[in-house]
């Protein structure tokens, strides 16, 4: 019936619009990696700097250096942002870590919204897990509050898996393949020590146990 509720909702598409809030000839993004390591971030740097040059056209990127602490000037040498250039990410998906760096900690609320400010920044994009999500949030609040126009996009970064909002987290595929070399070596070591042996394998996943679900059953042992 007409009247009856949808029974499930669906995000929209992703992809350039006709339409769009900013200007993107205008846009001066930023991009921050925070917390700890996961395979992939290279990558995420990668095609969304490209992304915002090749289908927007933005007018500049801001790489943030070392997570949060990057958004002081005062951090020290190591903390300068840099900027981001199609040329400059061009082979950084071949490497490991973040060319950004990460750091856990770090926040200070006034001196990110100074910074926002003083480089005008429109679109700030936050690579991160949970707790750096909560301080991404408290920034879009705080520009609410403030009356400025910037857009705060959370991209979340978790090799465990254990966000309710998306099927699969990028870094977990990697995780799960790199457990079969810990579980066959256990599994050989189990099988040698006579007359009984045991092997344990200690995977992470905080709360969520993904990382041990999808690696034993593709192991098969």
């Amino acid at each position: 019936d007409k009247g009856d509720k949808a029974m499930c909702e669906a995000f929209l598409r992703a992809g350039p619009r006709k339409e769009t809030h900013f200007d993107p000839a205008d846009v001066t993004a930023a991009i921050v990696t925070c917390g700890g390591l996961c395979p992939g971030l290279n990558n995420v740097i990668r095609d969304l700097t490209h992304s915002l040059f090749h289908l927007y056209g933005a007018k500049r990127v801001i790489g943030v250096r070392g997570g949060y602490h990057g958004f002081s000037e005062e951090s020290g040498a190591g903390f300068e942002p840099v900027e981001l250039t199609v040329e400059y990410v061009d082979d950084i998906h071949h490497e490991g870590g973040t060319i950004l760096a990460s750091s856990r900690g770090g926040f200070d609320i006034e001196v990110i919204m100074n910074f926002l400010t003083e480089n005008k920044v429109d679109q700030l994009y936050v690579i991160g897990g949970d707790g750096t999500h909560r301080g991404a949030n408290f920034i879009s609040e705080t520009c609410i509050a403030r009356k400025m126009n910037v857009a705060v996009v959370g991209i979340p970064k978790t090799i465990d898996n254990d966000v309710d909002l998306i099927d699969r987290s990028f870094g977990f595929t990697t995780s799960v393949e790199h457990a079969q070399a810990a579980i066959q070596s256990a599994k050989t070591e189990a099988r040698c020590n006579l007359p009984n042996g045991i092997g344990i394998v200690k995977l992470m996943g905080r709360s969520a146990g993904f990382i041990a679900v999808h690696s034993t059953l593709a192991s098969g042992d």
